[in-house]
């Protein structure tokens, strides 16, 4: 919950995931990702026709549980062993309710990250990471996209910016060529993450952006 009622954080979901339902059932290739067990929780408790959706959609590849955690927690404040419980509860859910755990941590939206997190991923099965609002700082430019990250013990997982300093686009030409244009790793990576969607509980993807996209999959340049 941001701006609006804790409540309807749960009705956001509802609404966000059903309206990705019916994407999928209208894109056989149409891939979705979320995050947060906790949200996967609130959608089981209060509308479970949706999860079995879900479930089926996840069986097929195009709903795809990510993250790991139970939700999308700061990356400072926490101790360690508050995040090992994230990710112990987190893939604990997605064990039992999706069949598998997540290889990856999701956390776009935080603006800091312990130095501990790659050893607590490892730890937990993780071995790649995502994230974002790093790349908003106003003083420090980070001078990579895709690099490993290396905690304190030596540990390593395969992290990643999208270069497209969002993670909700649209699909415009602007923001495509802003992507390719500002990925700082190419030459040893060629490919990155493209984060669309109307975010804030605004919806998610809609089918004019699959439309912007696809259009745009084999333009040259």
């Amino acid at each position: 919950a941001w701006l609006w009622p804790f409540k309807e954080t749960v009705r956001k979901c509802a609404r966000s995931w059903a309206t990705a339902v019916q994407l999928m059932e209208q894109n056989p290739d149409f891939i979705f990702a979320c995050s947060q067990a906790q949200q996967f929780q609130w959608v089981k408790n209060h509308y479970p026709g949706l999860h079995a959706r879900l479930q089926e959609f996840a069986c097929r590849g195009q709903f795809v549980p990510v993250g790991g955690t139970w939700v999308e927690m700061d990356g400072n404040l926490p101790s360690g062993e508050a995040m090992v419980r994230q990710f112990l509860q987190g893939q604990n859910f997605f064990l039992q309710e999706f069949g598998k755990m997540c290889s990856e941590f999701w956390l776009p939206d935080t603006f800091g990250y312990s130095a501990q997190l790659p050893q607590i991923m490892r730890s937990c099965g993780i071995k790649h990471f995502l994230t974002q609002k790093l790349s908003w700082n106003l003083v420090n430019s980070f001078p990579h996209h895709t690099f490993f990250w290396e905690g304190l013990d030596g540990s390593r997982v395969l992290a990643h910016f999208p270069p497209g300093d969002s993670y909700g686009m649209q699909g415009s030409v602007e923001e495509v060529l802003k992507t390719v244009v500002n990925n700082r790793d190419k030459g040893r990576t060629n490919h990155s993450a493209f984060l669309f969607g109307f975010g804030d509980g605004g919806g998610g993807p809609t089918q004019t952006m699959l439309d912007r996209l696809k259009r745009l999959h084999n333009t040259d340049g």
